[in-house]
C-alpha cells in the first residue's frame, strides 16, 4: 500500500517501493472501508493516466512549480515522487 504523505490518498502495489512507476494494482476488496475513514483509493487506471486528463485545480502554486520542473506525466508521477 502507498499512502500520499500530505492527502488522504491510498494506491496499491505489488512491493514497496521507494519511487513507484507502474507497479500499481488494483485496490483488494477490504480496501473500500477504507473510503468510510476518508481516504480516497486510487486505480492503477486512474494513476497511469495522463495527468493532463486530471482534475488538478486544488494544486497549490507551490506544486505548480514542482510539476513544472519536473515535467511527469503520469498522474501517478505527480502524486507519488521522490521530489517533495
Amino acid at each position: 500500500m502507498a499512502l500520499h504523505a500530505h492527502y488522504p490518498l491510498i494506491a496499491f502495489v505489488g512491493e514497496r517501493l521507494f519511487v513507484y512507476r507502474t507497479e500499481f494494482v488494483a485496490p483488494p476488496s477490504w480496501a473500500a472501508a477504507l473510503g468510510s475513514f476518508g481516504f480516497t483509493l486510487l486505480t492503477a487506471a486512474e494513476l497511469l493516466s495522463s495527468l493532463e486528463d486530471a482534475d488538478t485545480s486544488a494544486l497549490s502554486k507551490a506544486e505548480w512549480r514542482q510539476i513544472k520542473h519536473w515535467q511527469p506525466a503520469t498522474l501517478d508521477a505527480a502524486i507519488f515522487n521522490s521530489w517533495d
